[in-house]
């Protein structure tokens, strides 16, 4: 009766949490990509919550076209090191996505499946469609107070806090960009090869336009106490600090773009697979978390 009752708490923590990014609305789930910008993106264009969705009819929708000097500066075609696409669209250009078909607009560009962002053309973003990105989640219990923390970065460009992330190189392999990404961000060598995945898909991100859009594959890696106790991190890169956070509440809801989804995401995924192996307090956490 008792472990008939344990299964049956899980199963009600998992389906309240585990698929909560499924379970939101498009138009909620699509905030970032309508109400922020970087710095030097033109202001938005408008979009309603019922004017997100291509299919709704919005004739009045003129948002501006913007692309970053610093994209149309790395054109491919153009620069031997570029890593952008040229400006105008190959005509049998294919787009593989997470999102399934991606659907053209009346000049021939991709559509953010996710709907109206009130900004055309890529902004700062490199490729016309998908951008692929890799998100490691690294955690460990601190060893005084119990906690869960994540190993995160805070980012240069907008000082928000982050997951340790970054692009996706041209052939790359994913968990190749795990890796690399977590020692260029946070200085530490990690073996991610048996980091589980935990999301694939679209991310609600303010560099989202209705031409381009972030992608990602978030995997999390738990770290035993003795692996955890030999990591020393220093912040590199793109990163202008990193520590380890302690996950509450208050640190995830002014995480960068979706990131608070993804580690609510690899939280459910670990409180599923690990809860017979808790603390009491640590339950109690990660519920309070996932409520």
């Amino acid at each position: 009766m008792n472990l008939e009752k344990k299964q049956l708490e899980q199963d009600n923590i998992l389906s309240s949490t585990q698929n909560q990014a499924e379970k939101i609305s498009p138009e909620r789930y699509h905030l970032k990509a309508r109400k922020e910008t970087p710095a030097i993106y033109p202001s938005r264009y408008d979009v309603p919550d019922d004017k997100v969705d291509w299919d709704k009819e919005y004739p009045e929708y003129e948002p501006p076209y913007f692309v970053a000097q610093s994209v149309l500066d790395n054109d491919y075609t153009k620069k031997d090191s570029g890593w952008a696409d040229p400006e105008e669209i190959p005509i049998d250009k294919k787009y593989i996505s997470s999102e399934g078909e991606i659907k053209l607009d009346e000049n021939g560009r991709p559509r953010n499946p996710k709907g109206r962002t009130g900004i055309e053309g890529r902004g700062l973003l490199g490729k016309w469609g998908p951008n692929f990105a890799a998100d490691p989640i690294v955690t460990r219990i601190n060893p005084e107070s119990g906690e869960m923390e994540m190993l995160a970065i805070q980012r240069k460009d907008n000082k928000n806090w982050a997951i340790p992330g970054g692009m996706v190189d041209s052939g790359e392999k994913v968990t190749a960009t795990l890796k690399r990404e977590f020692l260029e961000e946070t200085g530490v060598d990690l073996d991610m090869s048996d980091a589980r995945e935990i999301y694939k898909g679209y991310v609600d991100d303010p560099r989202n336009t209705d031409n381009a859009w972030m992608e990602t594959v978030a995997s999390h890696k738990h770290l035993s106490s003795e692996i955890a106790g030999k990591v020393k991190p220093r912040a590199g890169d793109d990163a202008q600090d990193v520590r380890w956070m302690p996950v509450t509440k208050e640190n995830l809801k002014n995480f960068y773009a979706s990131h608070e989804e993804l580690v609510k995401k690899a939280l459910a995924d670990f409180y599923f697979n690990s809860a017979g192996q808790m603390s009491i307090e640590l339950k109690k956490q990660i519920e309070s978390l996932l409520e």
